[in-house]
């Protein structure tokens, strides 16, 4: 975005004169600036995010006052100035948890994650009615249906587009056939599942914000484990590229402890494992979709379903 129309935004919008912008290279869907350190302007990446990217506006004034979510001033979707829909809110003032976490002791880590744990706990206690009836989801639906369906639909695609081997698909199936009774149980609730550390704003070792609710829906509550054990298992993944050098596996190796402790219910599924293993096919299906020729994917996927082979 140019930067005069980001200052025509703002002048239309009566706030103070963009002095400084900053573009915040986080993230790989939408466009995020900085505005005098004070202000955060951020524009939905394409089309097909927008239902998610109102969901986010919808969450940060559903959740405010309640938890330390964005106080957002401006959503506008008319696209008369531009031609995509934006939000601006009150930047919170705090580094991502990324940038914190190589500097800070286990004991640090530890009561970072415990304050984490009472924040996601509490976004599964509200009442979801207003958000299934906002955004028409219905609020009786079938957990296990829903990941099953997700991983079929990618499979089918990949299938289409040769993506992965006959051998390789074969053993992604028989692997989802052996486990996917697994679903069956289901404890519904609002669950925020992108809790990764660029979306954590910490001060002083206290958490003071937490952003991106455009990955919260109507699921499991042990699916926001999901993203933790790819953490522990992938340090990497979710980093800024200037954070990424300081990623230490050890750092996180206590991640899913800490959480079993601070919010055991999370974890009061049986084959709690197995569980995450669906969850993690389904997820890396559909990102090989989006990097097709990822080899680091492949090999994802192939470590969670026993895929020993070296054609993928």
């Amino acid at each position: 975005m140019d930067n005069s129309i980001i200052k025509q935004i703002f002048s239309n919008h009566n706030l103070e004169e963009p002095r400084s912008i900053k573009k915040i290279e986080i993230g790989f869907t939408n466009q995020i600036y900085s505005i005098n350190d004070k202000f955060i302007l951020k524009i939905c990446g394409n089309l097909d995010n927008e239902e998610n990217f109102k969901k986010e506006v919808f969450f940060y004034d559903f959740f405010k006052n309640e938890i330390p979510v964005p106080d957002v001033i401006v959503f506008d979707e008319s696209k008369k100035m531009y031609d995509q829909i934006f939000m601006i809110y009150y930047k919170i003032q705090g580094d991502t948890l990324y940038s914190k976490w190589h500097l800070m002791a286990d004991i640090e880590r530890k009561k970072v994650i415990k304050q984490l744990c009472n924040i996601l706990k509490k976004i599964n206690t509200f009442s979801y009615e207003e958000f299934t009836t906002k955004f028409k989801i219905k609020q009786t639906y079938n957990w296990h249906d829903k990941i099953i369906n997700k991983i079929q639909n990618s499979l089918k695609q990949i299938e289409e587009k040769k993506l992965l081997s006959t051998n390789f698909i074969q053993t992604i199936k028989k692997f989802v056939t052996n486990n996917h009774q697994v679903l069956v149980d289901q404890k519904l609730a609002l669950v925020y599942w992108d809790a990764h550390f660029d979306n954590i704003l910490v001060q002083n070792n206290q958490l003071v914000g937490i952003l991106d609710f455009e990955r919260t829906e109507l699921a499991s509550v042990d699916f926001s484990l999901d993203i933790i054990k790819r953490m522990v298992e992938y340090p990497k993944k979710y980093m800024s590229e200037e954070q990424e050098k300081f990623a230490k596996k050890e750092d996180y190796e206590h991640l899913l402890d800490w959480f079993r402790e601070f919010y055991p219910e999370l974890f009061n599924f049986e084959n709690l494992d197995k569980r995450l293993d669906m969850y993690a096919v389904e997820h890396d299906l559909k990102t090989l979709l989006e990097w097709p020729n990822s080899k680091e994917v492949k090999q994802m996927i192939a470590k969670t379903v026993k895929y020993n082979c070296l054609e993928f």
